[in-house]
């Protein structure tokens, strides 16, 4: 009997060890990454830093596991993996915009864009909510009405020239011929098949629909269809849910400023949120949230981010 009392003690003693192992892990693991602290936001960036590497040539967001995730976090990663724009590896600075020619290109964009990860990245940049209209002009009565009640009148296009960014993906879609092997067709094919892919991912049952996004792809709100004659309270609505896209995407700011994220804008006041992620000599990398790398000078940035490079220098002794 005592024997078999040792044993059993023996076998439970690893039994018991391995179960605190494995609550010890569980405990970590539900704990998850803690956020960056107030310190590490305001804390040198380490290309000010003496003796400070140089960032990754490359940034990268990838979806390995889409089963952890809810189906929108899912779509909006997907959607930023199909939206990045890498480099050249072997020589990273080649065909990177710079920063002052964007701006220019934001500054002469026409009412409404027609590609949707254009749009996001111009909401990205300039901190404005997407105002997304899927619309058929051809075989839709309503989407005309819409068009023509809502989206042509001159107190929506003052309010919405400020306020968001447009974008307008109609189903009436024409192919162009791209040259050699690239007909009118495929291209008319590969555009319904882009245009089908975005009413599934944002769940539009119905045409007309409107959607107030924010730049990362979260929905703020929906409409769908249209009542005629339905002007004022349908502009005081959007007003409404495009004050509250605002907001939350004040709060995505402040969170991605905790990770380097920042507010950059030239002489002229045009914006870009951007992270630094390379300073020499005043030439400048900067890295946008879906990854896109921009170059700029020091010398075309507004006074308040050249006053802010110095005092990042000086903290550094530099």
């Amino acid at each position: 009997m005592c024997v078999m009392r040792t044993l059993t003690g023996l076998l439970l003693v690893p039994l018991a060890v391995g179960l605190i192992s494995s609550c010890s892990r569980i405990q970590r693991l539900s704990q998850g990454k803690p956020e960056p602290s107030p310190a590490e936001a305001f804390k040198v960036p380490s290309m000010f830093q003496r003796g400070g590497g140089r960032a990754n040539a490359q940034v990268k967001v990838t979806l390995e596991d889409a089963s952890q995730l809810t189906p929108e976090s899912a779509d909006r990663i997907r959607a930023r993996e199909e939206d990045l724009m890498w480099t050249d590896p072997d020589n990273p600075e080649q065909g990177l915009e710079g920063m002052e020619e964007v701006m220019a290109e934001s500054s002469r964009r026409g009412a409404w864009l027609t590609s949707y990860s254009e749009a996001r990245r111009a909401a990205m940049r300039e901190g404005k909510p997407m105002l997304v209209w899927f619309t058929d002009t051809q075989f839709s009565p309503l989407c005309r009405s819409l068009d023509a009640e809502v989206f042509s009148k001159a107190p929506f296009k003052q309010w919405a020239s400020g306020s968001v960014v447009r974008v307008r993906l109609d189903f009436n879609v024409k192919g162009r011929s791209g040259g050699p092997g690239r007909s009118a067709m495929d291209d008319r094919v590969r555009k319904e098949n882009y245009l089908q892919a975005l009413k599934e991912r944002y769940r539009v049952l119905g045409l007309p629909t409107v959607l107030v996004m924010n730049p990362d792809g979260t929905v703020v709100s929906r409409y769908r269809g249209y009542k005629k004659s339905y002007f004022d309270f349908y502009l005081a609505r959007l007003k409404n849910d495009t004050g509250r896209a605002v907001q939350l995407h004040r709060k995505w700011q402040d969170n991605m400023g905790r990770r380097g994220y920042r507010e950059w804008k030239d002489a002229r006041g045009r914006t870009v949120f951007a992270k630094l992620a390379r300073y020499r000599g005043g030439d400048m990398i900067l890295v946008e949230p879906d990854g896109k790398r921009l170059h700029a000078r020091e010398r075309n940035l507004s006074s308040a981010d050249r006053a802010w490079i110095a005092t990042e220098k000086a903290k550094s002794g530099n």
